[in-house]
């Protein structure tokens, strides 16, 4: 499904936290929001799942703005996994899953058998059906990403909407999970601070900065030094991994005195698998 924000401005408290930002994400794609804290990621993910209202512009679900259509139908087609979602009430992991299912049911339904295979299943695609029975208030910040990401994805909608995903996870998860999302057959956007990870799995990446689109385009592409030293306002240096021949990004303080390592010699944009 094709997502499209359209020259959108978002007020919140009287100030724009959005500035005219226009982007189309194409379906399909996988999609990393880059930017520093307070740079507009989280607010326009929201915009998506009627969160928060655009001051204006639109959000464009295949040419259908979101404000128009019903809570339900947005509720169906995107699915989110918030970067915090109170977690501390009675029920399991397989229960907090199942909600997932909720938009997909009338009026007081109940999960049915096919809830329940679609519940364990997500659950086993994130490796956490071992947790099934336990209280997710019992659960490790790591382990409560996973189930949430289980809920999203037990959802099904053909968008995908994470914000920070990899929050509270080790190395391994985070590779696991970053590797899990891009073999999704889904629309994805996931609001990202590791410009590594962005960079190995991302299509493309949309960078914000106060509010405002920067830039836009495949990683290799954007993700130059002087863009990085604009936006995030640290020095990257560009090294060649000597097992897999991938460019990896590196950072420094700009006042920081050059290393003597190899830079890499395409030291313009990192580079995706």
């Amino acid at each position: 499904m094709r997502v499209v924000f359209d020259d959108l401005t978002v007020a919140l408290g009287g100030t724009d936290v959005l500035r005219s930002v226009s982007l189309a994400i194409e379906d399909g794609r996988f999609v990393g929001l880059l930017g520093p804290n307070g740079s507009g990621k989280s607010t326009l993910l929201r915009t998506l799942y009627r969160a928060v209202t655009p001051r204006a512009g639109r959000t464009l679900l295949n040419d259908h703005d979101v404000r128009s259509l019903r809570p339900r139908d947005v509720a169906r087609t995107v699915a989110v996994m918030l970067q915090e979602t109170s977690t501390e009430f009675d029920l399991t992991v397989l229960e907090v899953v199942l909600l997932g299912r909720v938009p997909h049911h009338s009026s007081f339904g109940r999960d049915t058998a096919e809830d329940l295979r679609i519940a364990e299943e997500a659950l086993v695609r994130v490796g956490a059906l071992d947790l099934a029975d336990r209280m997710v208030g019992q659960l490790s910040g790591g382990q409560k990403q996973r189930v949430m990401l289980a809920r999203a994805l037990a959802q099904a909608g053909p968008v995908l909407v994470l914000d920070e995903p990899t929050n509270h996870l080790d190395i391994a998860h985070q590779l696991e999970q970053m590797r899990l999302v891009g073999t999704l057959d889904r629309t994805v956007i996931a609001a990202l601070h590791d410009l590594n990870l962005a960079a190995a799995h991302c299509d493309e990446v949309a960078v914000l900065k106060d509010g405002r689109l920067v830039a836009f385009g495949p990683p290799r592409d954007v993700l130059t030094r002087d863009l990085v030293r604009e936006v995030f306002e640290v020095d990257a240096r560009f090294l060649p991994d000597p097992e897999t021949g991938r460019t990896v990004l590196a950072f420094g303080h700009p006042h920081d005195p050059s290393p003597s390592a190899d830079i890499s010699p395409e030291p313009q944009g990192a580079t995706t698998p």
